[in-house]
């Protein structure tokens, strides 16, 4: 397939997937389901990286595009324990789901981050910034997951200070010369949030 192939499928996955999958009824009113209990920590937690990138501005000259997020929320929360997986791939028609989830039949609560789904590190960008919000949902022990694009576009600057500003820190590593994850992190006393989104790379854009 085409660069520009390639790049249309996602675009339209990480432009429009939340109007698509989440329609905005159910976004005032989200679906909630049973998940089985989760019994151990994801794997993108335990993984090896070892090429470190050290800020967003330190990424070659490219476009990231997101191929698929995980989020994962474990610790304590109003006195009781949680531990929350969710999981959204931008390359397949399937919506958001819960992989897992194991807490209290009383807890209500919503968690949210923020995430780029487009990194655009050229001088002269050619598609620009795409910002989502990640929100994950407990109803007692029945869970929720979707996520929504954010109606503000930022600039690499701009972007950066603002997913700091959120509370949340990131890194970003290379897995291999064409995918690239931003792993954010935001603990807030017993409990601590952990988004991964990893990219596909593509460095020439093509609209021929």
């Amino acid at each position: 397939m085409k660069t520009s192939g390639i790049l249309l499928l996602v675009l339209l996955s990480t432009s429009s997937f939340a109007v698509n999958q989440d329609s905005f009824g159910r976004i005032l009113q989200p679906q909630f389901s049973t998940a089985p209990a989760c019994t151990s920590r994801p794997e993108f937690l335990t993984e090896m990286r070892s090429d470190f990138v050290a800020t967003l501005g330190r990424l070659p000259e490219t476009v990231l595009v997101a191929r698929d997020a995980q989020y994962y929320v474990e610790g304590k929360h109003a006195g009781e324990a949680l531990k929350l997986h969710g999981y959204q791939s931008f390359l397949k028609t399937s919506p958001s789901q819960v992989l897992c989830g194991t807490g209290s039949q009383h807890l209500k609560e919503r968690f949210s981050l923020f995430a780029p789904t487009l990194i655009d590190t050229h001088k002269n960008p050619k598609v620009g910034q795409s910002l989502w919000q990640f929100q994950m949902m407990t109803e007692g022990e029945k869970y929720s997951f979707w996520n929504l694009k954010s109606p503000s576009t930022q600039n690499m600057d701009e972007m950066e200070k603002w997913l700091k500003q959120r509370g949340a820190q990131y890194k970003i590593y290379q897995i291999s010369h064409s995918e690239f994850e931003l792993l954010l992190v935001k603990k807030d006393k017993d409990l601590t949030q952990y988004l991964s989104i990893r990219y596909d790379s593509v460095p020439n854009l093509s609209y021929n």
